[in-house]
């Protein structure tokens, strides 16, 4: 019994340090102008981050942020890259 939890909290604490490092990026772009979204998650939850002038540009602005429903960043982040290809922007994965 002992085996079967130690090997259940070993699996548990492995997901947890694979999603820490499920990030996405997409960028979208017009011209010159060039915006990065980022989606991450991790244990705390989902962040949307928002940049404007490309990689160079700084830290970036936090649009969204959920605890307990992580999926809901990845919504709102396809959400946010269809206003943005409303404006004439077009939007893909960073490369």
């Amino acid at each position: 019994m002992k085996r079967l939890f130690i090997y259940a909290v070993a699996t548990v604490g492995c997901l947890g340090v694979a999603q820490a490092q499920d990030a996405k990026s997409y960028q979208c772009q017009k011209g010159a102008d060039t915006r990065t979204i980022s989606v991450a998650s991790g244990k705390d939850g989902c962040s949307v981050v928002y940049k404007k002038g490309g990689k160079s540009a700084g830290a970036g602005r936090s649009l969204w942020h959920y605890k307990a429903h992580t999926e809901m960043c990845q919504t709102q982040a396809d959400q946010f890259m269809k206003k943005l290809e409303g404006m004439g922007m077009t939007c893909g994965p960073a490369s």
